[in-house]
C-alpha cells in the first residue's frame, strides 16, 4: 500500500467519525428542543451532516475500488470492515432514521416561540430514530481506530473479536433509548449532564482531529522509510554479483 492511500484512507476515516460524532449530539438533544423552530432546524442540520457523511461513504467506495488492484492485507480488510462498520449502519439510517427526519425538517411553524409539545418530543426520541445514528458513531470510531492505528495481520483476531463485541451495542442502545423516551417529558434538556455531554463531545473532536493528523503523518514517513528500505533492497538483490 501506498503512502498516499494510507494518508487519504485515515484522514477519510477521521472526517467520517467527526461528522458522527456531530451527528450523534444533534440527534441525541434533538428532543430537548424548547421551540419547534429550533427542533426542525435541529433535524435540518442533522440531514445535512448525514448528507455529508453519505458523499464521504461514496467517495471511500470510489477509493476502494481504485486501490483494489493493490490485493494486498489492508486494502481487502479495509473493504471488508467498510461495508461491515459503515455501510450497514448506514443503511439502518436510511431506513429508519431519514424519513423521521424528514417529518420533523417538515414540521409547520406558527409562531417563531411555538414550545415543542409533548407528542414531538417523542417523535424525536424514537428509538428508530436516534439509536442507527448512534450505532454509527461507534462503529465509525472503531473504524477510524483501525485506520490510523493500522495493527497488521498479527491482530486479526483480536480486531473480529472486538468488532462481535461492539455488534452487541445496539441492543444496549435499544434498551437506554426506550426508557429515556418513555421519560422524556420529565426532562427539559437543562441538566448538568446535557452541558458536559456537548462539552466532551466538542473537547473529544478537537482531539480526535489533531490527533488522528499527527499519527497519521507520522505512520506515513514511517511507512514511507520502510518502502524505501524494501526497494532498495530488491534492488540490490536484481544487481548480479560478480567473482573476481
Amino acid at each position: 500500500m501506498s503512502t498516499q492511500v494510507y494518508v487519504i484512507n485515515a484522514a477519510m476515516a477521521v472526517l467520517l467519525l467527526l461528522l458522527s460524532l456531530f451527528a450523534g449530539l444533534t440527534t441525541g438533544s434533538m428532543a430537548f428542543r424548547r421551540t419547534t423552530h429550533s427542533l426542525r432546524r435541529t433535524a435540518i442540520l442533522t440531514l445535512a451532516l448525514l448528507g455529508s457523511m453519505t458523499l464521504l461513504a461514496l467517495a471511500k467506495m470510489i477509493m476502494l475500488i481504485a486501490t483494489y488492484s493493490y490485493r494486498n492485507w489492508f486494502v481487502l480488510d479495509n473493504a471488508l470492515m467498510f461495508f461491515a462498520l459503515i455501510m450497514l449502519p448506514t443503511g439502518a439510517i436510511a431506513f429508519y432514521s431519514v424519513s423521521r427526519l424528514l417529518h420533523l425538517a417538515r414540521l409547520t411553524v406558527k409562531q417563531p416561540n411555538d414550545v415543542v409539545s409533548r407528542t414531538k418530543r417523542r417523535a424525536a426520541s424514537e428509538v428508530a430514530l436516534v439509536v442507527p445514528i448512534q450505532v454509527l458513531v461507534i462503529e465509525a470510531f472503531l473504524y477510524a481506530s483501525i485506520n490510523v492505528f493500522p495493527l497488521g495481520m498479527a491482530y486479526r483476531k483480536q480486531m473480529i473479536t472486538v468488532g462481535l463485541i461492539i455488534l452487541a451495542a445496539p441492543l444496549l442502545l435499544i434498551w437506554r433509548q426506550s426508557i429515556r423516551r418513555r421519560r422524556i417529558h420529565r426532562d427539559d434538556g437543562t441538566a448538568v449532564i446535557h452541558k458536559v455531554k456537548r462539552v466532551i463531545v466538542f473537547t473529544m473532536a478537537c482531539l480526535l482531529l489533531a490527533f488522528g493528523i499527527i499519527h497519521t503523518f507520522n505512520n506515513a514517513k514511517t511507512l514511507s522509510k520502510a518502502t524505501e528500505r524494501n526497494l532498495s533492497l530488491r534492488i540490490s538483490m536484481s544487481i548480479p554479483t560478480t567473482n573476481e
